[in-house]
């Protein structure tokens, strides 16, 4: 009986509790994002797919070692000078955990984590993606 009366005196209170709320929640300003239309500017710290300066490549295999997923592939030809030339570096972001240890690894910092976050497809064959391609993510840096 006694937790009847006591419930009985708290309702009312969190009633009004629970309306102050709604209304500072109905005067304050939306903080919803209209997308497609209106898209959210990604942090500096943002890791959104690896890309690759092949300039700066020197072929060193470190980011191959070091990502836990496997998701890149380096190949390589030696030259006459007994210098490596990157002739394939393969990217299956089918299998990237986006967690940037090849960028942090590489030292020419020729590996970067780029701020593309929208990478929906419907083929599977478009998930492995040729970095020394230039036009490789001009489908998904510019959706419709």
């Amino acid at each position: 009986m006694i937790r009847y009366i006591q419930n009985l005196i708290a309702g009312p209170g969190s009633l009004i509790k629970g309306m102050a709320v709604t209304f500072k929640n109905l005067t304050s300003r939306a903080i919803t994002l209209q997308y497609p239309t209106q898209k959210q500017i990604m942090t500096q710290r943002f890791r959104g797919l690896v890309d690759l300066d092949p300039k700066k490549c020197v072929v060193c295999y470190q980011c191959v070692k070091i990502c836990p997923t496997a998701c890149l592939s380096i190949t390589h030809r030696d030259s006459l000078e007994k210098k490596k030339i990157l002739e394939t570096f393969k990217y299956n972001m089918e299998f990237c955990c986006f967690c940037g240890l090849c960028e942090q690894v590489c030292p020419t910092q020729a590996i970067h984590m780029s701020k593309i976050y929208e990478i929906a497809t419907d083929d599977h064959e478009r998930l492995y993606i040729n970095l020394l391609d230039q036009g490789k993510y001009n489908e998904w840096a510019n959706p419709t």
